[in-house]
């Protein structure tokens, strides 16, 4: 699934959602559920620890944005990790 990014210009988030998207793709395209659930263990490892970025700050529009993509991302790929991260 993919996410629009709402014209977020902040490049933490741009790193971080260009590398999820990849992992995306290697999920769309792998052959089993364990290469799915490896794959979705670092989609959510990335989100979550963008979730906890020292640099947000609720008053710029794309910090907000930012957490509601990867909360969807979270929300999303969840099912497939065995850990299951919380969100916050």
């Amino acid at each position: 699934m993919e996410f629009e990014n709402q014209d977020i210009r902040c490049s933490i988030f741009l790193d971080t959602d260009a590398v999820i998207r990849k992992t995306v793709a290697k999920i769309n395209e792998a052959q089993n559920l364990k290469e799915k659930q490896y794959y979705a263990q670092d989609i959510l490892l990335e989100a979550e620890t963008l979730l906890s970025c020292p640099s947000y700050k609720a008053e710029n529009p794309d910090c907000p944005s930012c957490n509601s993509i990867l909360r969807r991302y979270i929300k999303e790929y969840k099912h497939l990790d065995k850990d299951k991260i919380k969100i916050k």
